[in-house]
């Protein structure tokens, strides 16, 4: 009900039994496998059935348990984040805009900043690696280019006003010996020969977010 915008019955669904708010995915269909109802409304841009469901005791901190499946776990909060820059995708910038006020109103409610994914990312890797997929690529994405700048430093606000330990996310190696710090704030360095400076928009981008909030160090 949830993936088909059914509002209606979601409602009378919990209101007949109110612990579904917290029902979790089967099997079928797998894209949802471990998922809750919560992170299937914001995957699918059901932002009024998102609303319900926080309204009506949803948990927001909610990530799918380890059950065998090899994808990649993630608290509700990286599924609002990433609506709100994967919509530049499809040049929704309406559905972007709304994405994002759930984003501050999941923070409001005290969804956890500093929780990990599976993968060990926090919040701040996955406001940065999805935004990257959009200012990485220019050519493809030219429209939505100073959108996802715009939305991707309100994330960052209300993530690092609200707690989110930046300092820890800068120290984090991203790969052996390499760490965000290296990868998005520092110059590029080149490390051997022909070494392509594959950060390049991004790291400009968080440079000057670093420097215009006086978190460079």
């Amino acid at each position: 009900m949830v993936r088909q915008g059914n509002l209606n019955e979601v409602k009378q669904i919990i209101e007949r039994k109110t612990d579904e708010v917290n029902s979790i995915s089967g099997s079928s269909p797998k894209k949802d496998h471990g998922q809750s109802p919560l992170q299937i409304a914001f995957k699918t841009g059901n932002f009024k059935i998102a609303g319900y469901l926080i309204g009506h005791g949803v948990d927001i901190n909610f990530i799918e348990n380890a059950d065998g499946d090899p994808g990649l776990r993630a608290p509700v909060l990286f599924d609002a984040i990433n609506t709100v820059i994967m919509s530049f995708c499809y040049r929704d910038f309406n559905a972007s805009d709304r994405a994002f006020t759930y984003v501050e109103r999941l923070v409001r409610e005290r969804a956890d900043v500093n929780k990990t994914a599976s993968s060990g990312w926090d919040a701040i890797d996955w406001t940065v690696i999805r935004t990257e997929q959009t200012i990485g690529r220019p050519t493809v994405y030219t429209e939505s280019q100073e959108a996802a700048r715009r939305q991707c430093a309100k994330i960052l606000d209300v993530l690092m006003k609200n707690g989110a330990d930046y300092i820890a996310w800068a120290n984090k190696e991203q790969y052996p010996g390499i760490t965000s710090k290296a990868l998005y704030i520092d110059d590029f360095v080149t490390r051997k020969e022909n070494d392509i400076d594959r950060h390049r928009e991004m790291r400009g981008f968080m440079q000057k977010y670093f420097l215009s909030r006086n978190l460079y160090t």
